[in-house]
């Protein structure tokens, strides 16, 4: 008889003949019998933490093989179980091991299809047995949408194991493998398992890689998941690895035509300023809204790449780099891409999307200014318009003489869509003052012209008169206007 025969041969057994235990024996029921907890309000919320201590009652602190087994039989067959998280712990029983005890529980949860998500925390993985006991478990259960692990030593047969078990899912949207320490081979072999996965099955939308020792050829395999591939990936985090620029070199052309929503890489100290410049050239993927680069050695030459690449991008908001090495240099780089002031047409032209830098960032005032207009309207051309009337008192109008009248609509439109805007807090930009400033430069520049077109307009209210009112107007008179306009006399 196989242990699953044992436990359907024997499941009417007594709670009390499994644990002695009060609050485990509530919970067993609880999985026997699909019912909610106290503090689970809906089906929905069902979750099973097996952990050392009691705190609620969706917590189960083992005893040893025999509790965990009866209690993974029950989660098996359980229908409403949504979450499933399992935290090292010390078994009661000092003659049983860790590992046996979960093993025990673990072989009867293969056969449960409701558990949306399972957390594995701060235990070994090194021998593989955990994923190669729940193979059946990842086969199966087409509900499971997100694994995670974290602090958890994997070891290379751990990770083999764990890619064969990814291998084999059917829905998974989310992996989250932070803190592992997982060393480049072992995320090599996750992530091309991912590849096959998402071939087959392409739902995964986020990984998390933080915390672990991802370098070339991990970089080199996470590119061809995200080029080549059928993934929906939407959110990558690279961040606390020992990604160098040989790795950048790797990921740019896959980050440059993914569809990737957000990137994270804090702390990749390996990437040195001419990896940094490379990596500038990503900005032209205009469906990344978010960049998290903090604590990187992101010097005033890669700012300075960053700014020349980013003025056309209308797409990123969040650009995060606290705690970089920068001098004055580079914030100047970071408010010219911002607001560039050395003209009306430069300013117009100036990135009016970032709202974000990261705190460190905002101290600068002049800065935190500058996001804030960025931030303060959904509506770019209305952002543009503000940072125009704030930091230019006076339009030069110089430069559109030679449209000759065509520009005063334009002009005159253009105020009256400001007039409309609500402007920033504690900013009021004149703007009637401003119009009749325009008006007034454009005059005085074009003296010949606005008096041609007063005469022009003069000349065709005569024409149309009525006869009796032509008649009593001078000869003088239109023979003057015809003269200073150049025209034949029989106009």
């Amino acid at each position: 008889m196989d242990i699953h025969q044992y436990y359907e041969a024997h499941r009417t057994i007594s709670l009390s003949d499994i644990t002695t235990d009060k609050h485990n024996r509530k919970l067993l029921g609880r999985m026997r019998d699909n019912v909610y907890g106290e503090e689970e309000e809906s089906e929905e919320n069902i979750e099973l933490w097996i952990c050392d201590e009691v705190h609620d009652d969706t917590d189960y602190a083992p005893e040893g093989s025999l509790d965990m087994g009866w209690l993974g039989y029950f989660v098996g067959k359980n229908k409403l179980l949504k979450k499933l998280i399992i935290r090292d712990f010390v078994p009661r029983s000092v003659d049983e091991s860790f590992s046996d005890v979960l093993i025990s529980f673990l072989k009867g949860v293969n056969s449960n299809r409701s558990i949306e998500k399972i957390d594995f925390d701060s235990f070994d993985l090194t021998n593989g047995s955990v994923f190669t006991s729940m193979d059946q478990f990842f086969k199966n259960n087409s509900q499971l949408y997100e694994i995670s692990i974290s602090g958890c030593n994997f070891g290379v047969e751990g990770c083999r194991s764990f890619a064969l078990a990814l291998g084999s899912c059917k829905s998974l949207q989310t992996l989250k493998l932070e803190n592992n320490g997982i060393a480049d081979e072992g995320l090599v072999d996750i992530i091309t398992a991912l590849s096959c996965c998402c071939n087959n099955h392409p739902y995964l939308d986020k990984l998390d890689l933080d915390g672990n020792r991802l370098s070339t050829n991990g970089c080199i395999a996470l590119a061809t998941l995200l080029q080549h591939s059928a993934t929906e990936l939407n959110s990558l985090d690279l961040s606390n690895n020992e990604i160098n620029d040989e790795g950048i070199d790797a990921l740019v052309p896959a980050l440059m035509n993914g569809r990737l929503n957000s990137v994270r890489l804090h702390s990749n100290q390996h990437i040195t300023a001419k990896g940094w410049k490379h990596f500038a050239t990503v900005f032209g993927n205009f469906n990344i809204r978010s960049f998290y680069l903090s604590g990187n050695n992101i010097d005033d030459e890669a700012v300075t790449a960053f700014t020349m690449s980013l003025p056309s991008n209308a797409a990123l908001e969040n650009l995060i780099m606290n705690d970089i090495p920068i001098t004055d240099n580079g914030w100047r780089s970071l408010k010219d891409l911002l607001c560039d002031k050395s003209s009306v047409n430069s300013t117009f032209l100036s990135n009016h999307t970032i709202k974000h830098m990261g705190l460190n960032m905002i101290k600068k005032r002049s800065l935190r200014i500058l996001l804030g207009l960025n931030g303060s309207s959904d509506d770019k051309k209305e952002v543009a318009i503000a940072k125009v009337l704030k930091y230019h008192n006076d339009f030069d109008m110089q430069p559109f003489f030679e449209w000759e009248f065509k520009v005063l609509p334009l002009m005159l439109n253009w105020f009256k869509r400001a007039s409309l805007i609500e402007m920033p807090v504690n900013f009021e930009p004149s703007i009637s003052r401003r119009q009749l400033s325009s008006i007034y430069q454009f005059v005085r520049g074009m003296p010949v012209l606005y008096v041609e077109a007063r005469l022009r307009k003069e000349l065709e209210d005569i024409k149309a008169l009525p006869q009796i009112l032509l008649d009593q107007l001078s000869d003088e008179r239109k023979r003057s206007i015809i003269e200073k306009l150049g025209l034949p006399p029989d106009t």
